[in-house]
């Protein structure tokens, strides 16, 4: 049935007035046995406990009609899921159309292979708490496993306490309350919790509704979909596709392994014929079941309204099609009941799908004894159904209520939700922090009739909740409610304050443009109120976000102003300001500014004495100092944070510590130094808990063993390293093993893994994706693969397209690395202009090793091993042999096991082309060496080039010092080619082409071509 003509019988699209229930049901379905029965308010229970799984709703099931071919589907995927492979099935449809029902079914069918089901759902307005559905589900599950136990068990407590509120103790984490980090944490955990559950017992979930739970649940949900491996689980999600508040997120969920769909539509006219006949105790003639099926478009829900009309004993015409539109079905039954029915009902759907009969009595201002007596005529007239204790009544249908409420004029609609928030307080004095969300939506609604100013603070109050339930998507929505319902009544420094939770709200949910548009509305008015300490969290709040470079443009802005208003005393909040400038201005390249910024915050901070403004100031001086020339000095950095986290332990502060000598290990060179750091780093990591940590610390071991060349180990680490922080979305959570990998294939070749890494096929590379990042490195990286694989052209369009050389701003930490590579790739292109100035650039840096000064993502080898590649390219070879005897020195003391076979080899390259006295002997002798070692670590690439060396040593001698280039070059003059024609061949320039005639002239004692066409004839 379209969602035009669902929309023209319900006659309840009347826009965001009025929500649509997120509890559909079909024919003669509410709750199915065994399940919770949802979000309610009961006097004498807290709104987030448990309903107990004794209540029943007192409705008969009918036999299911129409829906052989998906349940038979639901069947084969159940059986696949108990086999261990998980599935989770999106099942949509308009309202009505029997979701539920279905999934009702499909609880039985596990039932009987003794599988039990957890049920969650949204509920129909915005006042449930956030991640309700979830709490829901993990409470279902608690009835026939231990799951306080399991959490414990697992060491799962800290991370999904907040969805077993009152169950388990206070969280001990240590990361920032309300971070992004925290909450990756919960969703893993409950990830892992469902993992542990199925582990005992196979298991089905049922989220019906999703389409109305609170956008943090369905992030949830996209988690565990996105962590699912051999679980014994199936999930299914019932949601409305008439609604598009969350349906991008629903259906990017199609695009993962375990996820199926289904999509319900219409009964045909035989099952509409059936399903009359089972409501009606009769036969129906085809001719109506099929003028029926025109009227419904065969909406189960919609028959069952009209076989309820023609069974009507009261009705005018009984037995014929009276309505074809829900709202005038129902309020046909209203007009039957008494006027005090009619309103308890009206009250009864501003409170929602479910009520307490209490709360009821409290909004219709009635004694709780006649409340009952009109809810019992209702539930009569078949509108209510009760449960197994007075106190609780549902709606029989969610399009029950929504059609009810849609029938409210306005502005008993308001004084309605007025008296449930006043209700509210009063039945629930005491505790109404649990009862938030459902004030914030009552007095929302009810602010328009001049309670501005309490609706502002029970709204602030539930977003502030939120945030503190790290539900950051629903704390955003709730702080913007509230500044729109406030409007002028709220002051300019509280709405400056809620923008500024606004603006961490979305910090925290990555919502980066909404954040920094919070925060400069909020700075706006912080100008304008004369608030420096306020501009000043503005600017604090705009933490740096790789390819967000308007954040730091923000944040800089924002901080200069601050401080020129702030107290020029040194106090933490200016000195945490300054830091924050001073990482602005790293991250916008200006350097020299960042370099003064970064030296006042350590100022500011030490006369302060304030430990966060300390660190604060530490990390800004460690981020300015990650160049090649910052070693010694992060170090000193390193030892102050140590000193930090002994003098009150915090292993937060403990683990940046050892990460930045870990960097700074590999920098010198000393891996048994970097080893030890990273050794010293797991327990830090392990208290802080989180994939963060986890990443840093097995990221720096794929480092350390790509440098020892234990080069499986480092695949294999950089893998996990990946798996660990990919379900994060981080923004660089690929660039890290895409770099690790490359320098893996650069020894022992490239496979099929390493090229999608760095986002290499075998069709031909188009540079464009890669230089519009306007990173050197992001650039520099897939050229240098290209050219390792002999993809020369593809290699020479991408290095050309960073310009000159002297043109290059690489980034601080990883200057050398830009150095190295470019001398490589530039070496494959044959351009010695490039060559030397890389060359000089790289030559004030001897001693040190080319790591990253920010986090190592791989070891690139020491200094002097790319020196020698590039003299001896440009034919300097007492310079260049010198470089790489330090170079071999260096990596047999350091155990860089594969550098150390590529030095030899390029130190036996070099020999041989030097040819002088015992060169060639001691080549032979270097090049045998290298080629062993070689081939002990599984170095093809090196062990291949080191036995073309060998040949070549043999076949030669020393009657030829032409470099392998030259001799391509010698080839086509003597072919007769002129020096343009061989640039067009070689991919070379006209001038490179015509140095390389005069270094074969000149190494050859030779004064002509032609003489160079008669000496490569002679060595043939």
């Amino acid at each position: 049935m379209a969602p035009e003509r669902a929309c023209n019988i319900l006659h309840i699209a009347r826009g965001s007035a009025v929500k649509s229930a997120r509890h559909s049901r079909i024919f003669c379905g509410t709750d199915p046995p065994g399940r919770t029965g949802g979000y309610s308010q009961g006097p004498d229970e807290r709104s987030v406990a448990p309903r107990s799984s004794a209540w029943r709703p007192r409705v008969v099931r009918t036999e299911l009609v129409g829906r052989d071919r998906e349940l038979a589907l639901l069947d084969g995927w159940l059986d696949e899921a108990l086999a261990g492979n998980p599935r989770v099935v999106l099942c949509s449809g308009e309202p009505g159309i029997g979701k539920t029902r279905l999934a009702e079914e499909l609880a039985q069918l596990a039932r009987a292979r003794r599988v039990p089901a957890a049920w969650g759902r949204g509920v129909e307005s915005e006042g449930a708490p956030p991640y309700w559905p979830w709490q829901e589900v993990i409470r279902s599950t608690a009835e026939f496993v231990d799951v306080v136990d399991l959490a414990d068990g697992s060491l799962l407590t800290d991370h999904v306490r907040h969805l077993l509120p009152g169950r388990l103790p206070a969280g001990s984490g240590t990361a920032d309350a309300g971070s992004s980090e925290v909450r990756f944490a919960q969703f893993d955990g409950v990830s892992r919790l469902l993992r542990q559950v199925a582990g005992r017992t196979p298991l089905v979930v049922v989220l019906d509704d999703a389409q109305w739970a609170d956008q943090p649940s369905l992030l949830l949900l996209q988690h565990v979909v996105r962590t699912l491996s051999d679980e014994r689980l199936l999930v299914l999600v019932n949601h409305r596709d008439t609604e598009n508040g969350h349906s991008a997120l629903l259906t990017g969920m199609l695009r993962d392994g375990p996820t199926r769909a289904i999509r319900l539509s219409g009964l045909g006219e035989a099952e509409v014929g059936r399903q009359l006949a089972l409501a009606l105790s009769h036969d129906v003639d085809s001719a109506q079941a099929a003028k029926i099926r025109a009227l419904t478009g065969g909406n189960p829900f919609f028959v069952g309204e009209i076989a309820r009309a023609m069974d009507d004993a009261h009705a005018p015409n009984r037995g014929s099609v009276v309505t074809v539109s829900v709202r005038d079905a129902i309020a046909t039954r209203l007009r039957r009941l008494s006027p005090g029915c009619v309103e308890l009902l009206q009250a009864a759907s501003i409170i929602g799908r479910e009520v307490s009969a209490p709360l009821l009595a409290a909004v219709a201002d009635l004694p709780v004894a006649t409340c009952l007596g009109r809810i019992d005529e209702a539930v009569d007239a078949g509108l209510l159904v009760t449960g197994a204790t007075p106190a609780r009544h549902q709606f029989v249908h969610a399009l029950v209520r929504d059609a009810i409420e849609a029938g409210l004029p306005t502005p008993e609609r308001v004084r309605l939700h007025h008296r449930a928030a006043l209700a509210i307080e009063e039945v629930y004095a005491g505790q109404l922090e649990l009862h938030l969300f459902d004030l914030a939506r009552h007095w929302a609604v009810a602010a328009v009739q001049g309670d501005a100013s309490t609706a502002v603070t029970w709204i602030r109050r539930a977003a502030e909740e939120a945030l503190n339930q790290l539900a950051f998507e629903e704390a955003a929505r709730l702080f913007r409610l509230a500044l729109d319902v406030g409007g002028g009544a709220v002051s300019d420094d509280d709405r400056c304050r809620m923008l500024l939770a606004l603006a961490g709200a979305l910090g925290a949910a990555a919502d980066f443009p909404g954040r920094l548009d919070a925060c400069l509305q909020a700075a706006a008015i912080s100008r304008r109120t004369g608030s420096a300490e306020l501009l000043a969290e503005a600017a604090l709040l705009l933490e740096g976000v790789f390819g967000h470079p308007d954040t730091d443009l923000a944040a800089k802005r924002l901080g200069e102003e601050a401080l020129r208003l702030l107290d020029p005393a040194a106090t933490p909040l200016r000195a945490r300001v300054t830091a924050r400038v001073a990482e602005a201005c790293m991250y916008l390249g200006d350097a020299e500014r960042a370099e003064r910024a970064s030296e006042d915050a350590l100022a500011l901070a030490q006369d302060c004495a304030d430990r966060g403004a300390m660190v604060a100031a530490l990390h800004a001086r460690r981020l300015v100092c990650e160049g090649p020339d910052g070693v010694e000095e992060r170090e000193r950095l390193s030892d102050w944070m140590l000193n930090l986290s002994s003098a009150d332990r915090d292993p937060r502060i403990e683990l940046w510590a050892h990460l930045w000598r870990v960097d700074a290990s590999f920098e010198r060179g000393d891996l048994l130094a970097a080893g030890r750091e990273i050794a010293a780093a797991e327990l830090p990591a392990k208290e802080v808990g989180g994939r963060f940590a986890r990443w840093h610390v097995v990221r720096a071991h794929g480092v350390l063993a790509q440098a020892q060349g234990r080069f499986a180990d480092a695949r294999r680490l950089a893998s996990e390293a990946f798996d660990v922080i990919a379900p994060t979305g981080h923004p660089i959570a690929a660039l890290p093993r895409a770099a690790l990998l490359q320098m893996v294939g650069h020894h022992v070749g490239h496979d099929h893994q390493t090229m999608a890494a760095n986002q290499v096929t075998e069709a031909p590379v188009d540079s464009r994706p890669f230089t519009r990042s306007g990173s050197v490195m992001l650039v520099l990286g897939p050229a240098y693969l290209l050219a390792d694989l002999g993809r020369v052209p593809e290699a020479a369009d991408l290095y050309r397209s960073l310009g000159p050389v002297a043109g290059w701003r690489p980034t601080p930490h990883a200057t050398l690395a830009a150095y190295a590579l470019g001398i490589a790739v530039a070496v494959a292109l044959d351009e010695p202009d490039d060559v030397a100035r890389l060359r000089a650039l790289m030559a004030g840096h001897r001693g040190r090793h080319v790591a990253s000064g920010a986090g190592a993502v791989a070891y690139t080898g020491p200094v002097e091993l790319w020196l020698g590649i590039a003299g001896r390219h440009l034919g300097l070879y007492d310079e260049a042999a010198a470089d790489l005897e330090e170079a071999v020195r260096t990596c047999a003391i350091n155990g860089a096991k594969g550098y150390h076979a590529e030095a030899l080899h390029e130190l036996a390259a070099t020999l041989a082309a030097r040819a002088e006295g015992r060169d060639l002997a001691r080549a032979r002798s270097l090049v045998a060496d290298a080629a062993r070692r070689a081939t002990e670590l599984g170095m093809a690439l090196v062990a291949s080039r080191s036995a073309q060396l060998i040949q070549q040593l043999t076949d030669e001698g020393p009657s030829n010092p032409l470099t392998p280039r030259e001799h391509e070059v010698a080839e086509l003059v003597t072919k007769g080619l002129t020096s343009r024609e061989i640039a067009g061949r070689l991919y070379l320039s006209e001038r490179t082409v015509q140095n390389h005639v005069q270094h074969i002239l000149t190494k050859l004692d030779l004064s002509n071509r032609s003489q160079i066409a008669v000496w490569v004839t002679m060595q043939k």
